[in-house]
């Protein structure tokens, strides 16, 4: 089979016509971020309140709103630029959090990412920490070589969800395909990385701007701009992976999942 090669703009022209011509992606990212928003908001409410079990119970809610609303946001996102990639229509009822299946696995997928990143940032600072000892002018390298490997890390991970709501490989199996796209697909991998990092400074930008000619507009400015840029990401990323996926599904053995 001829090499699959990750067109990066492609998908991101597919993201851009897919949030024109379905409007329900905007209407779940209003409704998942807002409880996203207000778990966290829950949780700061919580020090400023006076009884100690109210701050406690708040806490509470606000952590389970927020690890909830992320997994939903995560799993609702990709199952949705999934269907769009096969030409499907969308509905609430896939998108609601009752839909949610591959909770536990993406908790899993998250979970081996942050091992490694931790594995990654221990086995650089003992590097530096020895360097800085033995030759200080040398110091900056294992730093800079750290950084380079966490970058490779998230990077090789970029399709993680889609590939647990697509398939049923375990979470190891997951970070070990993910790690196959990566030294097989970086070039394309980078490039869309790029464009992910470009859409999520303009909400931080519209936000300063907005602040600086309203003050206090720029949180609310922000969070509408996300509302927009979040699916645009989610969409590129799931259209890049379908590109690829006939690839994954030729030299691996990869199972659909029921979904």
């Amino acid at each position: 089979m001829k090499p699959v090669r990750l067109q990066c703009r492609r998908a991101c022209r597919q993201s851009w016509t897919a949030l024109r011509q379905q409007p329900l992606l905007l209407g779940f990212s209003l409704v998942s971020l807002g409880a996203h928003l207000l778990g966290w908001a829950l949780f700061a409410a919580a020090e400023q309140v006076d009884s100690g079990v109210l701050a406690a119970l708040l806490h509470l809610l606000g952590i389970a709103l927020y690890a909830g609303s992320l997994l939903w946001m995560i799993e609702g996102f990709t199952q949705a630029g999934l269907s769009l990639a096969q030409g499907q229509a969308l509905s609430w009822k896939e998108l609601s959090p009752g839909a949610c299946r591959h909770s536990g696995r993406l908790c899993l997928c998250l979970g081996a990412l942050v091992a490694a990143l931790a594995a990654t940032g221990l086995i650089t600072g003992l590097i530096w920490s020895l360097l800085l000892l033995a030759l200080p002018a040398m110091s900056v390298v294992p730093a800079l070589l750290g950084l380079i490997a966490a970058g490779a890390v998230i990077l090789s991970q970029l399709f993680g969800p889609c590939l647990v709501v697509d398939t049923r490989l375990s979470s190891a199996a997951v970070f070990r395909q993910g790690v196959w796209l990566l030294e097989h697909h970086w070039p394309g991998l980078l490039e869309l990385s790029g464009y992910i990092v470009a859409l999520l400074l303009l909400p931080l930008l519209a936000g300063l701007l907005a602040e600086a000619l309203v003050e206090g507009l720029g949180i609310t400015v922000t969070a509408m701009s996300l509302v927009v840029v979040l699916p645009l990401i989610t969409t590129s990323v799931t259209g890049a992976y379908w590109q690829l996926r006939p690839e994954l599904t030729t030299t691996q053995s990869i199972k659909r999942s029921d979904r």
